[in-house]
């Protein structure tokens, strides 16, 4: 059974109070009476109210003075005023401070009833949408920044400064280092948090694909085009949207892409009208995008546009004072009462972590499912190398085993010593770096010297994309 709607009314006239007290009453509702501002307060202070039917003109403390009070609460009911001495200025003053709707006397009961419940309603609509949104923090899969170093500390203070702003943020760093989360974050802090982050990534898609996603299509525009269909940007509307790898980007696309956020205005494929938009964009790319620039493969009016505001991200290896608070977070994550030996976070503190986190928490999933307690030993962890100095470049991972195992047969020779056709070549050496790296389709691409997009691309021609 629903709780009743919780009603405070106040008003200087006994009769009016009575009244209407009688009349909810018998509606089912639970109904307090004031006739001055400061008991409703009172009232207010001692238990909580859904919706206050308040007058304005009265004496000692006002209506207006009283609706500013109530709602300046931490969980503010609804209040409806209600006057004889009605005026434009005075509905105005009423509407800006937080009231929920405004009532002339003499009004007739129902509708007075039927805006108490409307007003019920809103409120609970409210706190139910509250409750859901900090739940969803709670669950948040990004999280937290989880570091106390001083390079992490200062990605927050950054963060701190950007977020209440409008400008475009660039991110840079590394693969793995945490920069979708660096976009969440600086989202989840601005005026535009409560709306979702509208998230694109420019390496799974090629450059046709890409501008549709991004700016839309009318019905007809193409073949198959059945029905229209807004982009990225028409989603984004009055949020964030996010552009990863942008680095990836075509420079058939960058230019459209610029205009866009240049004009504040887009164009669906097919179509002529502009489309406003107000948009908050944030980039982010492993790339030196200055070094593209030069090099000419991204536009130079785009890099300036898209740099107003940079955050770089630290790698895992200039912050290895982080790694033990990274691997107990994780761990209450994922296996609540598991922790990790000393002997095993020496293991990992001493490797240089060329993934960055992201590779840490794969070395801690898979500890975690070859581990035989609720203790992470050593052994349960993956192959880690002993750790070079930060400066170093490691040797490439082919270089390596190149150096340690014996000289390999004709590549793509079968036993017999015929060749095996190209493409068949091509798909073996696909399906072995998509296993040896897990189906993570990054790490696949890393293994084979590609761009992300240019991995969906060669595993969609030969059928294994999936």
């Amino acid at each position: 059974m629903a709780a009743p709607i919780r009603l405070l009314i106040l008003d200087d006239e006994p009769l009016f109070l009575e009244t209407l007290q009688r009349i909810f009453e018998r509606e089912g509702m639970r109904v307090a009476t004031a006739e001055r501002a400061e008991r409703a307060l009172d009232l207010l202070a001692e238990e909580p109210f859904d919706v206050v039917l308040a007058d304005i003109v009265m004496p000692g403390m006002d209506g207006l003075t009283f609706l500013a009070r109530a709602r300046d609460r931490d969980d503010p009911p609804e209040v409806v005023m209600i006057t004889a001495h009605a005026t434009v200025e005075t509905a105005l003053a009423a509407m800006k401070q937080g009231a929920y709707d405004y009532l002339q006397k003499p009004a007739e009961v129902e509708e007075v009833e039927q805006v108490v419940r409307r007003a019920y309603e809103h409120r609970r609509l409210t706190r139910e949408n509250a409750r859901l949104r900090r739940l969803l923090r709670r669950n948040d899969p990004y999280g937290e920044i989880v570091g106390k170093s001083p390079a992490i500390t200062e990605v927050r203070r950054l963060i701190e400064r950007v977020a209440p702003t409008d400008s475009t943020v660039l991110i840079l760093g590394e693969s793995g280092t945490g920069k979708e989360l660096v976009a969440h974050q600086v989202h989840r802090a601005s005026p535009r948090g409560e709306l979702p982050m509208v998230t694109v990534n420019c390496g799974a898609l090629q450059a046709s694909l890409l501008a549709n996603e991004l700016f839309g299509h009318a019905r007809g525009a193409f073949t198959g085009a059945d029905q229209a269909r807004p982009g990225l940007f028409e989603e984004a509307d009055g949020a964030t949207l996010f552009i990863d790898e942008v680095g990836e980007m075509e420079l058939e696309v960058q230019k459209a892409f610029l205009r866009a956020l240049e004009s504040g205005e887009v164009k669906r494929l097919g179509e002529s009208r502009p489309r406003r938009v107000d948009v908050r964009l944030i980039a982010a790319t492993n790339r030196d995008l200055s070094a593209d620039v030069e090099a000419g493969r991204f536009r130079r009016d785009l890099y300036y546009r898209l740099a107003v505001f940079t955050i770089e991200v630290p790698p895992l290896r200039e912050r290895r004072e982080d790694i033990p608070l990274l691997v107990e977070r994780y761990l209450e994550g994922r296996a609540p009462g598991v922790t990790c030996s000393e002997a095993a976070l020496e293991r990992l503190l001493a490797h240089d972590w060329p993934g960055n986190v992201r590779e840490l928490f794969n070395a801690l999933e898979r500890g975690l499912i070859m581990a035989e307690g609720d203790t992470l030993r050593p052994q349960d962890l993956p192959p880690l190398g002993r750790g070079t100095p930060a400066a170093a470049t490691p040797p490439p991972p082919r270089a390596a085993a190149a150096a340690t195992a014996p000289p390999p047969a004709t590549p793509g020779a079968a036993a017999d010593g015929t060749f095996l056709p190209l493409a068949e070549l091509e798909r073996r050496h696909l399906e072995a770096a998509m296993a040896q790296a897990g189906g993570n389709k990054t790490r696949a691409a890393q293994l084979l010297g590609l761009s992300l997009r240019s991995l969906y691309t060669k595993l969609k021609r030969h059928g294994l994309a999936r």
